[in-house]
């Protein structure tokens, strides 16, 4: 067990007398008005380790939750503290962290009610279900009681009081915000002589509301959240929004009515007790250090500091810099919020984080969402951005936008800071006439721009359909609709779509295209070859399996008088064998080639992604060109050999078998592996990587000289049945007779590429810290390794972190509950006990319930997938009900049960329990979160081990969200 540690609080000296520091002595009482008083509550947040923080009135430790306190896949890691106005801070992280304290104390609030805390937020939250950012709530918005004082959109200041029949809310002028990246104080105040509510920034009053005539009522029955809404609207059933991201320092809670004149002796006060009477500068950085240990986390791919990312796009260089920009939510690990991130290079593959480049505005083109687009080098006033705006007051909700640099007036070639322009780019209004039909309005984004002899082209992913005023009445399939100007800020003239696809005959590239990309291709010894390619990622309006998988391509001719593509091929080409490289973006280098950015998807779960703490991260960069034999030439850019560290292997002209005795002894999680191999006969060519010695989990990739064909097996990649596994590939001919292989490996993330033709980008996830070992073989023939040589890489940002945790392993003399998957495909070992909510019909091998997204259902020995569904639309669907008992065991191993659960929230009535088949006892219990996908439930009966149990799935709830999903029920059986 980790040492926990709480240091004691250390309060502000102001004059000599030490006193909280949020706040001088008050001067005497005027007229009736009680001005506040001594604290019945204080946080200070002055420890420096530890998951708890004192109450410095009752001195109560109160716990400070985190993702990382019982961390999935890296070592625990207490909550992050930076330095403070004095002292140290907490630092809120946006989606984990919050405090759960006993206080506000002995408050009586009928003589007035103060509240002040001083914060430094580093983003905004879009104020998700209208609740505001909560900094600290004890409320009940049901009874109308209790208080909050927090954020709403764009930092505007708001504090909510209860009275019983009213929940009065005052808001600070939205011109007045906290701040991003300063400290501010904000103070918040209940007057009963004046029935105000009154809320200050910085010791100065920004915003008053009238109160009823009766006292407030205070909701003490009710959690006291600090840094959470404890309303908070529940994201994809794992991430809690209206949640405070920043800085924290100094909380107090008073009796008495803050005033004016004492709100800024106050603010006074506080500022002249700091050397030299400054309010120093929060530290907000991220640092990566935060995810030291993940073993899943690539080091020498871009990836942002913390949280979620989506496609990197505007790659552009500029005065001796690289620059890649990418979706970003600052709030967590999950899709919404976006801002664009920001990273700096000078050889594309060593980066540097900068700050948050675009974010939501609340007089912007982007109110609700800076989403992808370019950028494109404007002479001397430096790079321009163009992105898809998001303003869901309009219409069509997405337009283009345009965001200037500051480099004119400060010189800095890491262009920190941007202004957007108040005004679109360009809109897609009503009947926009496109080829068969016309531009879907309502899906209109992902600028691509550059800049071709003094015009300036623009292509906006869209599709083309027949409206009839009101809705869709047919889709023809996707475009890119073409814009052209002679200045970045137009105006922009309609040129029709560049290029778009037969649905009919062509439905791989989807109803709408997103993220176009239009680059000239080099030929053979970077000539210019007089081409084009055309990119695009596939988009539909509803849930299709193949939806952000997938990368086409046409090779063609750009025809710029007419603004249209002629491609030299009819049917669309998959750029990658895989199933994870998504949304291009790209740019010509200075020395004319032709460079691709990609998200690398990491598949993995809502709940995976809450647990790690981060999702996704950006492809190797790769350079596209066109071959002497008329193909796309695709391989990594040659910057990335400069990632390479020490040489583990180089072999030369020898058998495989020769070759791979010599790499017994080379390993690794980080490597750079290139070979060429001469089959000679042999049927197939295997590199086996991230393999343990006993082949328990290994990624295969594979050549079968028979079928020319190159894929990835995956099957055994990973011990844990959440991973998403299976087998992707493609045709691959042999390069002169031989086989070119070039392989990246960054832990989680396995890219291949084949013969200077071909990539295939990956994900695995292996469990076991032994999984790092490289294997080559071949079946028949004599095949013989002309050139292998292996690297270990260095990292892109720094030196790489080594992976510190690990799944422990699981017993291994216990049975198994029967047919704990379903994978009979059927009952078989269960028991209808009551009702129809259960049914043979119920086990099904669905990946998704045909309106949204994936279950992510266990992949087990049941290579079918089956799994219980509990929504059976023949037999009542959320109104049926029923119960089902799995066969009577013995509990053993360690006593961890696991299993799979989704569907409705109701703890009550909707469950999956495990129990005690003595007395009926139920000894533990799980439900779900109000969405389809599963998420994993451990349930800890190691006190019952030895005891006879069973697991029993309940359903006694009807209507929306009546029924539960249930899978891969894990229970160690002793054997008998």
């Amino acid at each position: 067990m980790r040492r926990r540690t709480a240091l004691s609080v250390v309060s502000a000296a102001v004059g000599g007398t030490i006193v909280p520091f949020a706040f001088a002595s008050a001067p005497a009482a005027a007229g009736s008005r009680a001005l506040p008083g001594t604290p019945t509550a204080r946080w200070d947040f002055d420890e420096r380790a530890g998951t708890v923080t004192r109450e410095a009135v009752s001195g109560t430790a109160d716990p400070v939750a985190h993702v990382f306190d019982d961390a999935r896949y890296k070592p625990d890691s207490d909550p992050l503290r930076r330095r403070g106005v004095r002292g140290r801070a907490l630092y809120f992280d946006g989606c984990s962290t919050v405090v759960t304290a006993q206080g506000p104390g002995d408050l009586d609030a009928s003589g007035g009610l103060t509240l002040d805390v001083w914060i430094a937020p580093y983003a905004y939250e879009h104020g998700i279900d209208g609740k505001p950012q909560a900094l600290v709530d004890q409320h009940d918005p049901d009874a109308k009681s209790g208080f909050l004082l927090g954020l709403r959109r764009f930092g505007q200041i708001v504090f909510q009081l209860g009275f019983g029949d009213d929940l009065i809310e005052v808001q600070g002028s939205p011109d007045q915000p906290a701040a991003k990246g300063r400290w501010t104080h904000v103070a918040a105040t209940y007057d009963p002589a004046a029935r105000r509510l009154r809320v200050y920034r910085d010791g100065r009053l920004i915003g008053t509301a009238t109160t009823p005539g009766r006292a407030p009522v205070l909701a003490a029955g009710k959690p006291l959240l600090i840094g959470r809404h404890n309303r908070s609207t529940l994201l994809n059933g794992e991430f809690r929004a209206n949640m405070y991201l920043g800085l924290m320092d100094s909380l107090v809670i008073r009796p008495g009515t803050l005033d004016d004149p004492t709100a800024h002796k106050e603010h006074s006060d506080a500022i002249a007790a700091l050397p030299g009477r400054r309010v120093p500068r929060p530290d907000l950085v991220q640092h990566r250090s935060r995810y030291d240990g993940d073993r899943h986390r690539p080091q020498f791919h871009m990836l942002p500091p913390w949280h979620w990312m989506n496609e990197p796009h505007a790659p552009v260089y500029f005065k001796g810099k690289y620059h890649i920009f990418y979706q970003h939510n600052p709030f967590g690990p999950y899709w919404g919020q976006i801002h664009w991130g920001h990273a700096v290079s000078t050889d594309m593959v060593h980066w540097r984080d900068l700050p948050i480049a675009l974010a939501p505005t609340a007089g912007g083109v982007g109110p609700d969402g800076c989403w992808s687009g370019s950028a494109c080098v404007d002479g001397d006033r430096g790079p321009v951005l163009f992105f898809t705006g998001g303003d869901d007051r309009l219409p069509y909700r997405q337009r283009t936008g345009l965001a200037v640099s500051a480099y004119a007036t400060d010189g800095d070639p890491d262009l920190p800071a941007w202004t957007t322009r108040a005004e679109p780019v360009t809109e897609a209004p009503a009947g926009l006439p496109a080829g068969p039909g016309t531009a879907w309005a309502e899906n209109f984004r992902d600028p691509f721009v550059w800049e071709e002899d003094g015009v300036w082209y623009q292509l906006v992913g869209s599709g083309i359909v027949d409206h009839d005023g009101s809705r869709v009445t047919r889709k023809h399939g996707g475009t890119a609709l073409v814009h052209t100007a002679r200045r970045p800020e137009g105006p922009w003239e309609y040129r029709g779509p560049l290029h778009w696809n037969d649905l009919a005959a062509q439905p791989e590239p989807g109803e709408v295209w997103e993220l176009p990309v239009l680059l000239p291709l080099p030929g053979p010894g970077g000539r210019r070859s007089g081409k084009h390619i055309l990119l695009i990622s596939p988009w539909w309006e509803g849930f299709n399996r193949n939806a952000v998988k997938h990368t086409y391509y046409w090779i063609g001719t750009f025809d710029k008088r007419a603004c249209r593509f002629l491609p030299d091929h009819d049917e669309p080409r998959e750029f990658d064998f895989g199933e994870h490289f998504t949304g291009p973006s790209g740019f010509v280098t200075p020395d004319g080639r032709s460079v691709l950015f990609s998200i690398t998807q990491d598949r993995r779960s809502e709940q995976q992604h809450a647990q790690s703490g981060w999702a996704h991260n950006a492809g190797m960069p790769v350079s596209v060109s066109l071959r002497a034999d008329g193909r796309l030439g695709v391989e990594p850019i040659t910057e990335a050999a400069g990632l390479r560290g020490e040489r583990l292997a180089r072999i030369r002209q020898t058998s495989v078998q020769e070759a791979n005795r010599r790499l017994a002894d080379v390993s690794g999680d980080l490597l750079d592996i290139s070979a060429v191999v001469d089959p000679r006969g042999a049927r197939t060519i295997t590199l086996a990587v991230r393999a343990c010695a006993d082949g328990t989990e290994e990624t295969l990739l594979r050549y079968d000289t028979a079928e020319r064909r190159f894929w990835i097996d995956r099957g055994r990649s990973s011990l844990d049945p959440d991973v998403r596994k299976g087998v992707h590939g493609g045709t691959v001919e042999l390069d002169s007779g031989r086989l070119r292989l070039r392989v990246l490996l960054d832990r989680s993330m396995v890219e291949a590429y084949v013969n200077g033709a071909h990539s295939l980008t990956s994900r695995v996830y292996p469990t076991r810290k032994d999984a790092t070992g490289l294997r080559l073989t071949a079946e028949g023939g004599a095949a013989r390794v002309l050139e292998l040589d292996v690297w270990r890489m260095n990292g892109a940002y720094d030196t790489p972190v080594v992976p510190a945790a690990y799944d422990p392993p699981r017993p291994t003399d216990v049975d198994a509950l029967p047919n704990h998957d379903f994978g009979t495909g059927d009952l078989t070992g269960w028991t209808v006990v009551s009702g129809t909510a259960f049914s043979d019909a119920g086990v099904t091998t669905r990946t998704d319930w045909g309106w949204g997204g994936p279950f992510y259902q266990a992949e087990t020995q049941d290579d079918a997938g089956h799994h219980l569904w509990g929504f059976d639309p023949e037999a009542g669907g959320d109104d049926a009900t029923g119960v089902l008992r799995s066969a009577t065991v013995v509990l053993g191993g360690d006593g961890l049960v696991d299993l799979l659960v989704s569907g409705g929230n109701d703890p009550d009535r909707l469950y999956a329990a495990v129990v005690r088949a003595a007395d009926g006892t139920v000894l533990a219990r799980a439900t779900g979160r109000g969405v389809e996908q599963y998420r994993r439930v451990v349930l800890d009966l190691s006190e019952h081990i030895g005891e006879r149990i069973y697991v029993e799935v309940v359903d006694r709830t009807t209507g929306g969200w009546g029924h539960i999903n249930v899978d891969d029920v894990n229970v160690p059986v002793r054997r008998q």
